[in-house]
């Protein structure tokens, strides 16, 4: 404590006060240099390590999420999202958008079907009626790590970020894009029959490259999950939802319950046929995808709606055959075999079998040519017993077909069959459809036992119509030293490498590249984690959802 004239009276305690005094300076010193070196540390870390991405389009969805609408379905409970983009910021990192919109079409449940949202057109000498607005989401905003491709090579089937390639006048070469990286320096690629092929030199042939089980995943597409059936009985609009599991042979089975089928024929066989027709206005086996219902840039996909195959509706539609069927599978009683089957119908109808007995799983494979071929498992060496539920995965995509029991692997290696090439670049170029959609069913014979939790999806669909597009079977896409391909989950809507038309020439970089390829120079790095999905509104009326849906938080493959 200090007197007039600045002399220190010499209390016992006065020594403490100026140690405190001096430390207490010293703490806040240290926490000063504390904060700033956090923010020297985070930005160093923003710009080497991890940097911070908004998703603006839907060119990647449902992988990542652009602006969207949000709807659950308030008959069967299927949530799902709806594109929302404008003419401003096609596949740009500018986002600019309103909080709420109308839906400018009708919006189906992709699952059963129920009109959610309409927009109906006013009717001549009427005005117009007024439109019920829907919140706006923005995109996801994901983790990129920036220079891993320093460490190790792009790998087909990342999704990347990249400085776009494409229209320089619009976008400088200095907008962020992200998009799937398919094809490598050096290779020779085509789209066809909706997937990626790439030309094998050893073995002079077209191949369809593999991908990693954790990419798969992220590419499968709805068509009907049974474990949300419609609960809401008569629709007052648009047709009646129909069970798309319907009897086609025998006796036994009944799928009056619901989510559950139930089959009870000990001394018979009964077979469900999955009924792509049965609801026209779900998401079928086509690549028709709900989320492109609503894209006011791509104004033809305003008119694009799922339709019964060869119907109007359903005339930009391509027909899907790459199929995944799950379900869960208890054994009550009896000795008899379960059996899923998929099939796909091209120059060749191929047809594949799980079987599954209380001993056995056995995997078959036959044609309408007459060859059939199966290998088999004991259930016992997967570890599972005679009447242990089973979940079962079945899958027949890019001529690949593999089974998994209680999330193992029954076979090391799926069973392969081979693609007849040249009958299907012959249909794209007499601009025939290349097949019809796949099939699946289910059968069941001697026995007691119930399947839930069924489900159907379809694989990812590569579109390749259109002028002056890259990577058909008419151009293929041949690649150079550090040039990459990239296209978009979301093909009907990606503005991306198939679609670029001017080339790079960047003397001073050493760049000089033709159309559709992306430089190694332009890579950013590699899109890893989404830390703050679209989320929820404080409350109705607020502007923006600025709770994220923590739910959501997932990584990328």
């Amino acid at each position: 404590m200090s007197e007039p004239g600045g002399i220190v009276q010499t209390d016992p305690s006065s020594t403490s006060r100026r140690h405190s005094v001096s430390e207490d300076k010293t703490n806040v010193k240290e926490t000063i240099e504390s904060i700033l070196v956090a923010f020297i540390l985070a930005f160093i870390f923003r710009a080497f390590v991890v940097e911070a991405f908004v998703i603006p389009t839907g060119s990647m969805a449902p992988t990542l999420l652009g602006a969207h609408m949000r709807f659950r379905c308030p008959d069967c409970g299927w949530t799902f999202d709806v594109n929302y983009s404008s003419d401003s910021d096609q596949d740009s990192d500018d986002m600019r958008m309103p909080s709420d919109a109308a839906p400018s079409a009708d919006i189906y449940c992709p699952n059963c079907g129920r009109l959610v949202a309409s927009a109906p057109p006013p009717r001549l000498f009427e005005a117009p009626k007024p439109q019920s607005l829907v919140p706006v989401n923005f995109g996801d905003r994901i983790l990129v790590l920036k220079y891993i491709y320093l460490l190790h090579p792009p790998e087909r089937w990342d999704v990347v970020v990249f400085k776009t390639p494409d229209d320089p006048n619009r976008y400088h070469y200095d907008t962020n894009f992200i998009k799937r990286l398919v094809g490598l320096p050096g290779e020779r690629l085509m789209v066809l029959d909706g997937n990626l092929y790439v030309w094998n030199t050893t073995e002079g042939k077209w191949e369809i490259p593999d991908k990693p089980r954790s990419a798969q995943e992220a590419l499968w597409r709805l068509v009907y999950d049974n474990d949300y059936y419609p609960q809401g009985g008569q629709r007052l609009v648009g047709p009646q939802f129909v069970q798309p599991w319907r009897d086609y042979g025998g006796s036994g089975w009944d799928t009056s319950h619901g989510r559950i089928f139930q089959f009870n024929n000990t001394e018979g066989v009964g077979t469900l046929r999955f009924d792509s027709n049965a609801n026209s206005t779900t998401q079928t086996l086509t690549d028709y995808l709900a989320y492109d219902a609503y894209d006011a840039y791509h104004h033809s996909n305003l008119l694009r709606r799922p339709g019964v195959i060869g119907s109007d509706d359903d005339i930009n539609a391509y027909p899907v055959s790459d199929l995944k069927l799950m379900a869960y599978y208890t054994r009550q009683s009896g000795s008899g075999a379960l059996r899923l089957d998929l099939s796909r119908f091209v120059d060749v109808d191929h047809t594949f079998t799980a079987e599954i007995t209380p001993d056995v799983a056995r995997l078959i494979h036959r044609t309408n040519t007459g060859e059939v071929s199966s290998e088999e498992v004991p259930l016992a060496k997967l570890g599972i017993g005679a009447n242990d539920p089973i979940h079962i995965e079945f899958a027949n995509v890019e001529y690949r077909v593999s089974l998994r029991l209680n999330g193992k692997d029954a076979f090391a290696q799926p069973m392969k069959y081979e693609p007849n090439v040249p009958w299907l670049i012959q249909q794209y170029r007499d601009g025939r459809r290349n097949s019809r959609p796949g099939e699946a069913r289910i059968e069941a014979e001697n026995q007691k036992c119930t399947l839930d939790h069924v489900s159907l999806w379809r694989n990812v669909y590569y579109t390749n119509r259109g002028p002056n597009l890259h990577a058909t079977p008419n151009s293929p896409v041949q690649l150079g030293k550090g040039e990459y391909f990239v296209m978009g989950d979301n093909s009907e809507i990606s503005e991306d490498a198939r679609y670029w038309n001017m080339p790079i020439v960047l003397p001073h970089e050493g760049l000089d590249i033709a159309e559709g390829r992306v430089p190694e120079q332009f890579l950013l790095g590699k899109a890893v984690f989404v830390y703050w999905p679209a989320g929820f509104r404080v409350w109705d009326g607020f502007p923006f959802s600025i709770i994220p849906n923590f739910g959501d938080m997932r990584w990328i493959h």
